[in-house]
C-alpha cells in the first residue's frame, strides 16, 4: 500500500467514524451540525477559487454568513429550502448593490459575475446540503441517512479500485483523465451489493425496487456530482479544492458526490416509501 493510499484510508476511517457516530447518536441537533459545517468547508473552499477582486475576502465571508445563517435555520424550520432560497436570493442581490459603487468601469462587470457565483455556491453548497436533514427526519431516517453514505462510498471506494485494476476506457478524459468506465460501472454494481446487504441485514421494510434503482439512480448521481467539481477545479487550474483532508484533498473534493445526489436520494425516498 502505497504512502498516499495510506493517508487516504486513514483519513477516510476517522471521517466516516465522526460521521456515522453523528448520524447515529447525535440527533437532529448532530445532524443539522453536519450538514452545516460541510456547507461551511465547502463554501470556503469554493470561495477562495472563484472570487479574485479585491474585496474577495469580504465576499468570502458574506457567503460564509449565508451558509451559517441558513444552517441554523433549517435547524429550526426542517424543509425550509424555498423560503431560505429567496431570503440568501435577495440578501445577496442587496450586499452586490450597495457594494457596486466601490468597483470602477473595470471592475464593475467582474463584481457582477461574483454575484452570479454566489448565486451558483448558494444552491450547489449552502442549499443542498439542507436536504441531509430531510432525509435524517423521514420515516426511518437514521437508516435512510445511513444507506445514503454507504451507497456513495461504495460507488466511491470500488470505483477506485475497479478503475485502477481494469479500466480501460476514459470516462471523460477532457474533465477527469482518470476515470474510466470500469470503474464507473464497477462503482454502480458495487452500490447495489451494498444495499442489498443492507436491505437483508438491517432496513427489511426496504422495497426490493428500491434497493436496486435507488443505488443506480443516487450513485449516478454521485459520480456526475464528482465530474460536475472536478470541471469546476479545471476552469479555475487547480487540483485539489484544498488540503484539509490528507489522501482527498478539500471537503469539496471529499463530499462533491454527497452534495449532488443528497436531493436526488431525498426524492428517491419520497417515491419508495410510497
Amino acid at each position: 500500500m502505497t504512502e498516499e493510499l495510506q493517508k487516504r484510508v486513514l483519513t477516510g476511517v476517522v471521517g466516516a467514524a465522526v460521521l456515522v457516530g453523528l448520524i447515529l447518536f447525535g440527533g437532529w441537533v448532530g445532524i443539522c451540525l453536519l450538514a452545516t459545517i460541510l456547507s461551511l468547508a465547502m463554501v470556503h473552499e469554493f470561495a477562495g477559487m472563484v472570487f479574485e477582486q479585491q474585496d474577495a475576502q469580504e465576499k468570502r465571508y458574506a457567503l460564509l454568513c449565508l451558509a451559517w445563517i441558513v444552517g441554523m435555520a433549517n435547524m429550526i424550520f426542517s424543509k425550509s429550502q424555498f423560503e431560505l432560497t429567496v431570503f440568501c436570493f435577495l440578501a445577496l442581490f442587496g450586499y452586490y448593490l450597495l457594494t457596486a459603487e466601490r468597483h470602477n468601469d473595470e471592475t464593475f462587470f467582474g463584481h457582477f459575475k461574483e454575484l452570479m457565483y454566489s448565486l451558483f455556491g448558494v444552491i450547489y453548497l449552502i442549499m443542498m446540503p439542507t436536504y441531509l436533514t430531510d432525509i435524517h427526519a423521514s420515516v426511518s431516517g437514521v437508516k435512510w441517512t445511513m444507506l445514503f453514505f454507504f451507497i456513495v462510498w461504495a460507488d466511491d471506494v470500488v470505483a477506485y479500485f475497479v478503475g485502477k485494476r481494469f479500466g480501460r476506457h476514459k470516462l471523460y478524459p477532457l474533465i477527469s483523465p482518470k476515470k474510466s468506465i470500469e470503474g464507473a460501472e464497477g462503482g454502480l454494481i458495487g452500490g447495489v451489493v451494498i444495499t442489498i446487504l443492507y436491505k437483508l441485514l438491517i432496513f427489511h421494510e426496504l422495497h426490493w425496487l428500491g434497493a436496486f434503482f435507488i443505488p443506480l439512480i443516487v450513485g449516478i448521481a454521485s459520480q456526475v456530482g464528482d465530474l460536475c467539481e472536478s470541471f469546476l477545479k479545471r476552469a479555475y487550474g487547480k487540483k485539489d479544492s484544498g488540503s484539509i483532508l490528507p489522501g482527498h484533498g478539500g471537503f469539496l473534493d471529499r463530499f462533491d458526490g454527497v452534495v449532488f445526489s443528497l436531493p436526488v436520494m431525498y426524492a428517491c425516498i419520497r417515491i419508495f416509501q410510497g
